[in-house]
């Protein structure tokens, strides 16, 4: 956390978190605040898994929740079944 304010003026938070892309949030008013430019490390390699390879990885994995890769329980139930 740094020293900023959000700006809102109600919330009196002068400690915003980093959430990455450039954005910081305040954690008492959940205000988002674009500030600068992104990170590279932020920017999308345009690599991503398919939501059956997905499943493939998370039924084998005894559908532990780390292995989701931000799909659904139920998407990858259905990419599963076909």
């Amino acid at each position: 956390m740094i020293p900023y304010n959000c700006g809102s003026g109600r919330c009196g938070a002068y400690d915003m978190e980093y959430i990455g892309g450039g954005d910081w949030k305040c954690p008492n008013c959940g205000k988002i605040v674009a500030f600068g430019e992104p990170d590279e490390d932020d920017e999308d390699s345009g690599e991503s898994l398919s939501v059956w390879d997905a499943a493939d990885i998370y039924f084998s994995n005894g559908c532990d929740e780390d292995y989701m890769f931000g799909y659904t329980h139920e998407e990858l139930v259905k990419a599963h079944g076909q």
